[in-house]
């Protein structure tokens, strides 16, 4: 299990504020981070089950980390496959990260993080 990330402030090196795990509040990523898809950073989707899931997108997120084989299965992003999304320090599910079919595709990559799972600071 990788080490808890502190949080020494609620901002990021240039004022952004951090965003944080739900269940153990490490320091997932910052604000300044957040990346428009679609012209918005906040999403509404439900799935095939008729699960609602709003969630924001992000360039980066250094406290998550991408687990099992991406797939484009049921995506809500054409052209994206999506893999699931763990904190870091302790595993709690947090959302998707979604990675580009093709190498021509911009951004290449982005993460999908869930307003419920986040703390904002």
């Amino acid at each position: 299990m990788p080490g808890h990330f502190p949080v020494y402030g609620a901002t990021g090196g240039n004022g952004s504020k951090a965003y944080q795990c739900s269940d153990c509040a490490a320091v997932i990523t910052y604000s300044d981070r957040l990346l428009s898809i679609g012209d918005v950073h906040r999403h509404l989707f439900v799935n095939p089950f008729g699960i609602s899931f709003e969630f924001y997108t992000f360039a980066s997120c250094p406290g998550v980390v991408a687990h099992g084989e991406a797939t484009d299965q049921h995506t809500w992003f054409p052209g994206y496959q999506w893999s699931f999304a763990f904190c870091q320090n302790c595993g709690q599910h947090l959302g998707w990260f979604y990675e580009a079919v093709s190498k021509d595709t911009i951004p290449r990559g982005f993460w999908g993080l869930l307003v419920t799972h986040l703390l904002t600071r």
